[in-house]
């Protein structure tokens, strides 16, 4: 679950975010370091993507785009990166190219997807399912048994209640408490969580493209 990769070998991918300050501790804390730093905006040619690569950027919509760039352009190993301070049930599973940061937990049972964020103290319940793409800001809570889909956005210090679903590309605002289910495309803030947006298009106005 907590895979490691050879020191020196990693490769940031569309670094400019801030949360590449992040990556950087994890990697640093599994006692590994990073290859190579890819400004995938800036004017000049990237160099092969030969090694595990990781994309930093805490957008779900943003995060699926670099990571097509990065396929793109050669990538082929996308390890998850899971800091050792987090706790992973044995029974967990997390997909490729996911980021477990410092101090969240990850319960018996919990299936995360491929590219998905689950950033510091943030909590994932047993039975949860979090689809690709996923971003839980930091000490959000999960419940047991809640499903997040594709491009899903919980805010920080958010709570979801169990087995309340949070649809395709929805945003779950910082602080909201979810008590029923959230539609796709949709906005809610507040304790109870309340619709702000029906419309939203995923986080930032990114969506992550999904089927229906």
């Amino acid at each position: 679950m907590t895979r490691s990769v050879d020191a020196g070998s990693w490769i940031v991918f569309a670094c400019r975010t801030s949360f590449t300050a992040e990556i950087v501790e994890i990697v640093e804390r599994r006692g590994e370091s990073i290859a190579r730093f890819v400004d995938n905006l800036a004017d000049e040619p990237i160099p092969p993507l030969d090694g595990p690569v990781i994309v930093p950027l805490t957008t779900p919509g943003y995060r699926y785009t670099a990571a097509i760039e990065a396929r793109e352009r050669g990538a082929t190993s996308f390890p998850p990166l899971v800091d050792p301070t987090s706790v992973v049930a044995r029974s967990a599973s997390i997909g490729d190219g996911s980021v477990v940061n410092a101090g969240a937990i990850v319960a018996a049972n919990a299936r995360i997807g491929a590219f998905v964020h689950v950033n510091r103290s943030a909590s994932v319940g047993h039975d949860a399912e979090l689809g690709d793409y996923v971003t839980l800001g930091p000490g959000c809570v999960l419940a047991g048994g809640v499903t997040a889909a594709t491009g899903a956005f919980v805010g920080v210090g958010a709570v979801c209640a169990p087995n309340v679903t949070i649809g395709a590309n929805a945003v779950v605002g910082a602080g909201a408490v979810v008590v029923r289910d959230v539609p796709a495309d949709t906005t809610v803030i507040g304790n109870p969580a309340r619709v702000l947006r029906s419309d939203a298009g995923g986080y930032a106005g990114a969506r992550v493209p999904c089927d229906p």
